[in-house]
């Protein structure tokens, strides 16, 4: 994309500017112009980045680190999701994500709060380029939601069935403090953040929920996340 590889090397003139685009299979994307937008089109809409690498239909998706909705609707459109549950913690994020999901018909909870371990809150770092935003240690206060209390949002003793993590490192203490959620989660594709966490614990702490690991690129010879299913 011409205009993210501009975004590199310069600030675009109307910076943030809200504006539209149609993509394969008659999906509208609202997005804005700045370098994260841009980017996580090309990645998830271009390249496929989220493509999973084993047979799944998931009917239920909780997508963490939802963004503007990008990821959600890609499952949606391309897996059938009929249930999504979307969390991102960045107002002017969820808004569009929000608009993106009903524009494209896609019934889904878009919640506006970061994911973590136990319910409560947390500061948050917002980033100019719209998907670095990170919980921190100064920043604004935002709401935290337990997986816990995702998973109470789903029918008694159902389980979901992808669950899509890019939450730019809280991955790290979301799995430290509390694994007990992954069992009822049949499988999960994940962007770790290596250079903020520990990332063979984090691989080693899900297969010791009896999960199988798929390193990432395993689904395409583009770039592909690392992704885990249920050993059944």
């Amino acid at each position: 994309m011409f205009l993210l590889r501009l975004a590199r090397l310069v600030p675009l003139p109307g910076r943030n500017r809200e504006r539209r685009i149609r993509v394969r299979g008659g999906i509208e994307l609202n997005y804005r112009l700045n370098r994260g937008d841009m980017q996580s089109i090309r990645e998830v809409w271009m390249d496929e980045c989220y493509r999973l690498p084993f047979e799944l239909g998931p009917g239920r998706l909780i997508d963490l680190g939802a963004n503007i909705g990008l990821t959600s609707l890609w499952f949606a459109h391309r897996y059938g999701c009929s249930t999504v549950i979307a969390v991102e913690p960045s107002p002017e994020n969820a808004r569009i994500a929000r608009l993106n999901l009903e524009r494209n018909n896609i019934k889904a909870e878009v919640i506006e709060a970061a994911v973590g371990a136990q319910d409560g809150t947390a500061q948050f770092d917002d980033h100019e380029d719209s998907n670095r935003g990170h919980v921190g240690s100064g920043g604004r206060v935002v709401s935290v939601v337990s997986m816990d209390t995702l998973l109470r949002k789903l029918p008694p003793g159902a389980d979901v069935d992808l669950v899509k993590m890019d939450i730019e490192g809280g991955e790290g203490p979301l799995l430290q403090e509390n694994l007990g959620w992954l069992g009822r989660v049949k499988s999960l594709i994940a962007e770790f953040h290596p250079q903020i966490i520990d990332y063979s614990a984090a691989i080693q702490m899900i297969e010791s929920q009896g999960f199988r690991y798929i390193p990432a690129h395993s689904a395409s010879d583009l770039e592909s996340m690392d992704a885990f299913i249920r050993i059944t």
